[in-house]
């Protein structure tokens, strides 16, 4: 009789630990971003900068969801007004202790990335705050001794052409996008290996943002 009880309530701590494990992670569903071209982005932008991800602070907040304040060290503004070198964003999800939360489609900055960001809103309360999740999100790496961008697939960006030329009747239709992936319209990053020298320096894909800016 007693060893049943004992195997009775080791199968409970079993069953207890096991639900535990699967209250790790929380995912949180599929979220779903319209797509936009690389116009709207960068004229839609309340801020866009080059920069460097200098400190991740993960908190739970009032209703009890993890968030993640990503603290960038903005090393160029090419868009809005900022006058402090360090800037924080909040992201919805992260790790906090042995919990998980994610949101499908979300990609929060990682510590010591580098990249250019364009920011939707400094102030608002936004699940992401960058503009369109992933086409508003571009990464720095070095090739050979220069600075070039990528998305945030480590796909090259070759080139950033704008929309506006195009005719209406030849645009592509609104569309939904992962969010997790994909740049805006006009962002030339092909998926099929090419040739080093073809992807954008840093300073070329500012130039051509500033471009559409001053449209």
């Amino acid at each position: 009789m007693r060893s049943r009880e004992r195997l009775c309530a080791a199968n409970k701590t079993l069953i207890k630990i096991l639900m535990s494990y699967l209250l790790l992670v929380i995912p949180l569903g599929a979220t779903t971003i319209l797509g936009m071209n690389i116009d709207e982005v960068a004229q839609d932008a309340e801020l866009i900068f080059e920069g460097k991800v200098v400190e991740h602070n993960v908190r739970e907040n009032a209703a009890g969801m993890i968030v993640t304040y990503v603290t960038f060290r903005i090393e160029e503004l090419i868009k809005g007004e900022y006058d402090e070198p360090l800037l924080e964003l909040k992201f919805t999800g992260g790790r906090l202790g042995g919990q998980i939360m994610e949101i499908k489609g979300l990609r929060i900055p990682s510590p010591n990335e580098e990249g250019i960001y364009f920011v939707e809103s400094v102030n608002r309360n936004l699940v992401n705050p960058l503009l369109g999740w992933s086409q508003g999100h571009y990464l720095i790496y070095e090739q050979n001794g220069e600075r070039k961008v990528s998305t945030v697939n480590d796909r090259p960006v070759t080139d950033v052409l704008s929309t506006q030329s195009v005719p209406v009747a030849l645009r592509r239709p609104v569309s939904v996008i992962d969010g997790d992936t994909d740049p805006a319209t006009g962002v030339v990053a092909p998926s099929e290996t090419l040739d080093p020298d073809q992807a954008l320096t840093t300073e070329s894909f500012k130039a051509k943002i500033r471009a559409l800016i001053d449209r």
